[in-house]
């Protein structure tokens, strides 16, 4: 049986815009910045907030999407030394998988919604910062996904001795 790029889904626009939607989602994220500094009218305030809340919830679609499939441009765009750069990246790895784990990415959350409520200059500069962390999560997000073959937490629990190890060997033997 033979794959195309089609039976992943979608047109070619769409499939696309899963491919793009990471950096269209740190677009949005400078976006809600310059629109914090420099508010729309208010009679447009609403239409703004909820086109840029769809347009979030789209690219959230298409990446989740696009992130299940196999990509063209994905498949291409690999580096030759993989293994090197996956290296260099351990801590990008690291924030990934501290994002899904409910301790961490709960009060992670919760700092992005909280500090909306803070006062004053500093507040809007203390959110400007936590608003540009979204960008480096996203950023860490594609990284991982591109290397994701040679993550040690992926492929061997965090612990790149034991990577090829089985954490519970099966001693009976098959007759």
């Amino acid at each position: 049986m033979q794959f195309s790029a089609a039976d992943y889904g979608g047109s070619r626009a769409l499939r696309l815009w899963g491919h793009l939607a990471a950096d269209l989602l740190c677009g949005v994220i400078v976006t809600m910045i310059a629109l914090r500094f420099y508010p729309p009218p208010p009679t447009t305030a609403l239409t703004v907030s909820a086109a840029l809340v769809a347009f979030v919830l789209m690219c959230w679609v298409a990446m989740r999407r696009h992130d299940r499939g196999l990509c063209e441009h994905c498949v291409a765009a690999l580096p030759l030394d993989a293994a090197e750069r996956a290296a260099r990246c351990r801590f990008r790895f690291r924030v990934v998988h501290a994002g899904s784990e409910a301790r961490l990415a709960v009060p992670y959350l919760a700092t992005l919604v909280l500090v909306n409520f803070a006062p004053g200059e500093w507040g809007r500069l203390l959110w400007v910062v936590v608003q540009l962390t979204l960008i480096y999560a996203l950023r860490c997000a594609v990284a991982h996904r591109r290397l994701q073959p040679w993550c040690p937490w992926c492929s061997g629990g965090g612990d790149k001795d034991r990577a090829g190890t089985d954490p519970l060997p099966d001693h009976r033997q098959l007759v």
